[in-house]
C-alpha cells in the first residue's frame, strides 16, 4: 500500500508538468491585426501590450517586422489621403479658402461691396 501511494506521488510529480513551447512573439494576434489592417486597428487597451510584443519581437531576432508594419501603415495613409475623400478634409479645405479670402480683403482695405455680391449701377 505504501509503494503505491509513493509510486502516485511521485509520478505525479514527474508526468504532471506540462512542458511549454515558448511562443514566437511576432505571430501574437495583435501583430497580425496591425500587419493586415494597420497600427492604427491596434485597441487603445491593447497598445502597451502592442509595444512590448514589438520589442520582444525584436529581441528574438526579428528586426524587420516592426519596419514592416510601419511601411505598409504609411504606404495606406498616402494612398488614401490622396484626394479628399471625406467631409472633414472637405470642410477644413473650404474653410481655409474663406477665412483666408475674408483676411486678404481686411489687409487689402477692399470694401464689402466689391468682394461680396457688388451692386449693379
Amino acid at each position: 500500500m505504501n509503494r503505491i501511494i509513493i509510486i502516485t506521488f511521485f509520478s505525479s510529480f514527474i508526468f504532471g508538468e506540462d512542458i511549454l513551447k515558448k511562443q514566437n512573439p511576432c505571430s501574437h494576434p495583435l501583430i497580425k491585426l496591425a500587419r493586415e489592417n494597420g497600427i492604427k486597428a491596434v485597441p487603445i487597451k491593447d497598445v502597451f501590450k502592442y509595444r512590448r510584443l514589438i520589442k520582444e519581437c525584436k529581441k528574438s531576432g526579428n528586426p524587420m517586422v516592426s519596419e514592416r508594419i510601419q511601411t505598409i501603415d504609411w504606404e495606406r495613409d498616402f494612398k488614401r489621403s490622396k484626394s479628399m475623400s471625406n467631409w472633414t478634409s472637405t470642410h477644413a479645405m473650404l474653410t481655409v479658402v474663406f477665412v483666408g479670402y475674408y483676411y486678404m480683403a481686411k489687409i487689402l482695405d477692399i470694401p464689402y461691396d466689391v468682394t461680396f455680391f457688388p451692386k449693379n449701377k
